[in-house]
């Protein structure tokens, strides 16, 4: 297995590799992931946090290094490790194993045998794919856009759910959102960011006011009738996905002006990416993960992202095995039939 520091040195190892069987596919990888590339390279100028990767065969790893709470599970107590994550060194849903046409038993398989050969405590975070113990993490929401329209996509919906979206537009109708130009990124824009970071249940990559300034995205801030300025979304399209990257907003109270309800707020926010997405024609739109009976409320499918955790030492490792099922995420249990001619789309029973 071979492994770099920097995501340049492993592109250019990817290029020059002598002929193998693997390297056309190591090449490919690289060749359809550029944009993916070029975030890297700039997480590891601004939030360098031990990144390294990793070649296996015809597979690559992204991982990077963190404290890891292992007993976050429980309410306060602690049990900080310093962990390899395999994971974007950001806080996206995306999945750090990077493959080509692989299936999925023998991408499981190569997984592994890399994990085999790494030292200490190894975390697989947001695999696609499922991991011995079936363990799963943050479930991703992603809204299947057919609509040639915000409206069609109202009218589309059961009443119920038609009904409490048109009461939150209501609410949010004196609201403005206005596209910021990233370089434009003020320290008031990132304090409500911050205000997001500080309320996580599970706060892994807190990305620097220099990251929203740099990295080329559409971000829109959102202020009340007064001109306050309440919240902010990011958003990022790569090819015919509109990726919803971060957002930040405080609770209700004084810190949301006039609007005084972070809930409608948010929701506003949400629908606003949606209707985004539909009028700039993206196929899908990455709601990301959390806030799981909003995002399915609002029509969002569920893709599973699974969990997995291995150690070198043998006798911790069986202890990880035991304890694997407390890192599992339960999942939400209600499903939702939001448009009309749709199936169920979530969990058992129906609302």
């Amino acid at each position: 297995m071979e492994k770099f520091l920097t995501v340049g040195a492993l592109v250019d190892w990817c290029r020059e590799a002598h002929p193998t069987s693997f390297s056309m596919t190591l090449k490919r990888i690289v060749e359809e992931n550029k944009g993916l590339i070029n975030l890297l390279e700039l997480l590891e100028e601004v939030n360098p946090c031990g990144q390294e990767y990793y070649v296996h065969k015809d597979i690559i790893l992204i991982t990077y290094h963190c404290e890891l709470n292992l007993l976050s599970f429980r309410k306060n107590l602690k049990l900080k490790v310093g962990t390899r994550m395999i994971g974007m060194p950001i806080s996206i849903s995306r999945s750090g194993i990077l493959a080509c046409d692989e299936d999925d038993g023998e991408l499981r398989k190569k997984v592994l045998e890399a994990l085999t050969i790494l030292k200490g405590l190894t975390v697989v975070l947001n695999s696609d794919i499922e991991l011995p113990g079936r363990n799963r993490t943050l479930s991703n929401y992603v809204f299947q856009n057919r609509f040639t329209g915000f409206d069609q996509y109202l009218q589309a919906m059961r009443s119920s759910y038609r009904r409490h979206l048109m009461i939150t537009m209501q609410k949010g109708q004196d609201l403005s959102f206005n596209k910021v130009a990233p370089e434009h990124f003020t320290t008031e824009h990132y304090q409500l960011y911050q205000s997001i970071m500080e309320r996580s249940d599970y706060p892994l990559e807190v990305l620097s006011l220099e990251f929203f300034r740099r990295y080329s995205s559409e971000i829109f801030e959102i202020r009340d009738s007064s001109g306050r300025l309440l919240a902010f979304i990011q958003m990022k399209g790569i090819g015919d996905t509109l990726h919803f990257l971060f957002c930040g907003f405080k609770r209700e109270g004084k810190a949301t002006g006039s609007f005084g309800d972070s809930a409608s707020l948010y929701q506003n926010m949400l629908l606003f990416i949606i209707k985004h997405g539909i009028e700039k024609g993206y196929k899908r739109i990455n709601l990301g993960q959390t806030s799981a009976e909003t995002k399915l409320k609002l029509g969002c499918v569920e893709e599973s992202k699974y969990l997995y955790a291995r150690h070198s030492n043998s006798l911790i490792d069986a202890v990880l095995r035991r304890l694997s099922g407390s890192f599992s995420d339960k999942g939400y249990p209600t499903e939702h039939k939001v448009f009309k001619a749709d199936e169920c789309l979530h969990g058992n029973g129906v609302v």
